[in-house]
Order: C-alpha cells, then sequence, then structure tokens
C-alpha cells in the first residue's frame, strides 16, 4: 500500500491486517507487544466481531450500530446484559469509541482549514474488522470470487488515504458531538 511514513503515528495496513490476523486467533498479544492502545483495541474488535460471529452464525445480515464520533456504547440490542452476541455488540462499541478517542489524542486539535471526514477512526476500523471476520476463519470464507476481501482491501486504501490526510491536516475527525449527515 503507501509509504507508512506519510501515516506518521497510526498504523499500515499491513500492520493492521497482521494484528487481525493475529486476533482473529483469539491472540491478542499482537497488539500488546507492540505496546499499543491502539493497536490493543484493533485485536479487541476482531475478538469481539468472532465472538459475534460464534453466537449467531447469520450475524453479517444484521445491520451493525457502528455509532457515530465519541458516542457511548448505548443499550445492547436485545436489552440483556447476559446475550453474548449483545455483549459482544456493546464491546465493538466500546472499542470504537477507544480508537476515536486515542485517534483525537494523537492528532490534537485540528487546523482550521482541515475538513472534517464524515465518520470516526472506529467506524472506519470497525468495518474493517467486520469485513476482515466475515472474510476469513480458519479458511477464506467468501469463496473465489472474494467480494469481501476486495472490499476489505478497498477499506484499507482508503483508511491509509484517511490517515495520510490526518496527519497532514488536510482533514479531521468529526468533533464528538457531531452527527454525519443523513
Amino acid at each position: 500500500m503507501g509509504n507508512t511514513d506519510e501515516l506518521g503515528p497510526f498504523p499500515s495496513s499491513r500492520i493492521i491486517s497482521s494484528v487481525f490476523t493475529r486476533a482473529a486467533e483469539f491472540d491478542r498479544s499482537a497488539a500488546a507487544e507492540i505496546g499499543c492502545s491502539m493497536l490493543e483495541s484493533l485485536a479487541g474488535l476482531v475478538v469481539a466481531h468472532r465472538r459475534m460471529a460464534a453466537t449467531r452464525p447469520d450475524w453479517e445480515e444484521i445491520v451493525l450500530p457502528w455509532g457515530h464520533p465519541g458516542d457511548l456504547p448505548g443499550p445492547s440490542e436485545t436489552g440483556s446484559d447476559t446475550d453474548p452476541f449483545a455483549c459482544a455488540c456493546d464491546e465493538v462499541q466500546r472499542h470504537m469509541l477507544s480508537l476515536d478517542l486515542e485517534a483525537r489524542r494523537i492528532l490534537g486539535p485540528p487546523r482550521p482549514d482541515a475538513v472534517p471526514h464524515r465518520e470516526g477512526l472506529g467506524a472506519v476500523f470497525g468495518r474493517m474488522a467486520h469485513l476482515y471476520t466475515i472474510s476469513f476463519d480458519y479458511f477464506v470464507l467468501d469463496g473465489p470470487e472474494g467480494p469481501n476481501r476486495r472490499r476489505l482491501v478497498g477499506e484499507y486504501i482508503g483508511y491509509e488515504a484517511l490517515a495520510r490526510d490526518l496527519v497532514a491536516g488536510r482533514k479531521c475527525l468529526p468533533a464528538l458531538s457531531e452527527r454525519p449527515a443523513s
């Protein structure tokens, strides 16, 4: 993909893919070894998505609550703290919030001329974790055509472009209280 120096403090798609792969095996040490809270949250996203897939095999048909930047996790889908699927959804929301807050901490205040991006990094990483989970298990899940894998590659490319724009100050993350336009 792109030049990783341009991504500044953000992980490259290659590193993200590596963390996803190790986390899919329920090995969070991939992120812990690097000692980066952003990568730990990325690993947590994949683990939570894998738990969702394990409890509801048809979960990919569900509209996932990507949330808005900075939103606190809302009530679970079922309203039950004992439903494993709902608990995993809540965990996804917590990791997404953690990623948004960490990205804002890393970036600091935006430049006045920066254009706000339509969503936070938590949502971007959440989609990547979702696509990774529905594309791979121990085997490739989405067939020889690989539509989900192609979408995942597109998300990696889009993420790196966004990270470069954020680091350069051309774009900024939306304010935590802003809602994207519908």
